[in-house]
């Protein structure tokens, strides 16, 4: 299991990494770049973020369990709560703000307007794919990803994006940090100590 430390490390160099890319290829190109509208992006940015962190909520406790909804919960069970059940308060906001600037300025900031709306999102998507488990991880990152590009259009800005991607990963790692475990249909259901 990766320490909290080595996790939070990574976010900064690899999420600072893709602001880099994402501000200089603004600048080089001369990409036109707005925030929008400060009150509409924080609103419409926070109800989406509660809107995703529900849709993700249903599909672990009460979707059918077809094949897809299977595969996320496995994933969530072998993959992100092994990753992320140790993280401290602070580390969960860093790495939700980091993720939501880093992110958001290169794939809804640099990456749309160059390339379109459906090659940022399938972009998006295929970078969260890191192994056959995350597949799943990569097909709501790009569902995700459309609805973030969707955000940034219609507000006219990149806050509402940010903002819904950041406070989203923060709602989804302090889910995966202080909920309990989901059950293993496929063996006894393992106690785990309480992390508090």
């Amino acid at each position: 299991m990766a320490r909290p430390g080595f996790v939070i490390l990574l976010a900064f160099l690899g999420e600072g990494v893709l602001a880099l890319a994402g501000l200089l290829w603004i600048l080089i190109r001369r990409v036109p770049f707005s925030l929008g509208d400060p009150t509409t992006g924080t609103i419409v940015g926070l109800t989406t973020a509660v809107a995703l962190a529900a849709i993700q909520y249903v599909l672990l406790h009460h979707a059918p369990p077809v094949r897809p909804v299977r595969a996320l919960r496995r994933m969530y069970r072998s993959f992100l709560r092994p990753l992320f059940r140790r993280v401290t308060p602070l580390e969960i906001v860093a790495i939700s703000l980091l993720a939501g600037l880093g992110e958001e300025i290169l794939f809804r900031g640099a990456i749309q307007p160059e390339w379109g709306w459906f090659a940022a999102s399938v972009l998006f998507g295929l970078c969260h794919v890191g192994s056959r488990t995350t597949i799943v991880l990569g097909i709501w990152a790009a569902l995700t990803g459309g609805l973030l590009g969707w955000l940034a259009i219609a507000t006219g800005g990149l806050l509402a994006p940010i903002v819904a991607h950041a406070v989203y990963d923060a709602l989804a790692l302090s889910y995966i940090r202080w909920a309990r475990p989901l059950p293993d249909p496929d063996g006894p259901a393992r106690v785990e100590s309480p992390d508090l």
